[in-house]
């Protein structure tokens, strides 16, 4: 009995020997992992471009890295119902969603804005009905039983807040048009009102769209809407949360953060990042009683 006992315990200590004496390939299996930081998914949809959208998207995921010291990976999809999709799923970590997207996806999800751009000085744009220099056209009435586009259907400026205008002024637009389209980017709806695909097209007002605006026309402009908002779940940890937070609303005093904001400020007029008590405090402020407030 004792002579078994020995012969089994001298087994268990020699087939570990046996095992590490593997060869090199097989002992890679046995090297411990030791965890890297893990990345920041930010996702973002293609409303422009795809190189012009990682020139406007990319430094502000570069900051973020800086800032809280994790890798910020940018992840395009595309469109806001996956965005939105994947920021449920925990698959994104951080998403830049338009307002009216944020508002018609957001539903019972528990999501919370950490900030908004100033873009032109403003925290507020309007969208605006243009039409060909050289038409007829002076006012939304006037486009009775003529050709219109629209952006897509999570756009604010280029279909909610426009479609609110035309609710004001009676006009249905299935009834009212000859043709409505979606042309699925602000720029194609500026393009084909230039070609003459389009009389009439619904965009959003910001010096991106005056580029390529000359020979067009505004005869109509929307009530304001807050600029596109930072969005994060809720339950996302309270400290990496904090540290995002405090990353947005302080790079306009952060020496990187000012350089990372020279450049947005030539791509998109944006020189700061503001709290969004600040946004709807302002977009309260500057709705009058009698017309139709920002979706919040």
């Amino acid at each position: 009995m004792k002579i078994t006992i020995f012969i089994v315990t001298l087994l268990v200590i020699l087939m570990p020997i046996g095992w590490f004496a593997a060869s090199d390939s097989e002992m890679l299996h046995l090297t411990p992992i030791i965890d890297e930081v893990s990345p920041l998914y930010m996702g973002v949809i293609p409303f422009i471009q795809a190189d012009k959208l990682r020139e406007q998207t990319q430094p502000v995921g570069d900051y973020l890295a800086y800032r809280i010291g994790r890798p910020v990976r940018l992840i395009t999809v595309p469109d806001y119902e996956s965005l939105a999709r994947l920021l449920e799923l925990g698959k994104i970590h951080i998403a830049w969603f338009s307002h009216a997207s944020l508002e018609k996806l957001r539903r019972n999800r528990d999501w919370q804005v950490v900030c908004r751009p100033v873009q032109y000085n403003s925290v507020l744009y309007n969208g605006q009905i243009i039409v060909r220099d050289d038409s007829p056209y002076q006012s939304v009435h006037d486009l009775r039983g003529r050709r219109f586009a629209y952006v897509d259907r999570f756009s604010g400026s280029g279909f909610y807040f426009p479609n609110l205008l035309f609710a004001a002024e009676g006009i249905r637009p299935l009834e009212f048009f000859s043709n409505v389209e979606f042309s699925q980017s602000h720029r194609s709806s500026l393009l084909g009102v230039m070609e003459g695909r389009y009389d009439a097209a619904a965009v959003f007002s910001s010096e991106l769209v005056s580029e390529g605006s000359k020979g067009l026309r505004v005869i109509a402009r929307t009530g304001p809407i807050p600029n596109d908002p930072l969005v994060v779940r809720s339950d996302m940890g309270s400290e990496l949360k904090s540290q995002i937070e405090k990353a947005m609303l302080t790079m306009h005093e952060d020496e990187k953060g000012i350089a990372c904001l020279k450049s947005l400020k030539v791509l998109r007029g944006t020189t700061k990042y503001v709290a969004e008590s600040e946004v709807q405090a302002l977009l309260k402020k500057s709705t009058s009683p009698d017309q139709p407030a920002a979706d919040r």
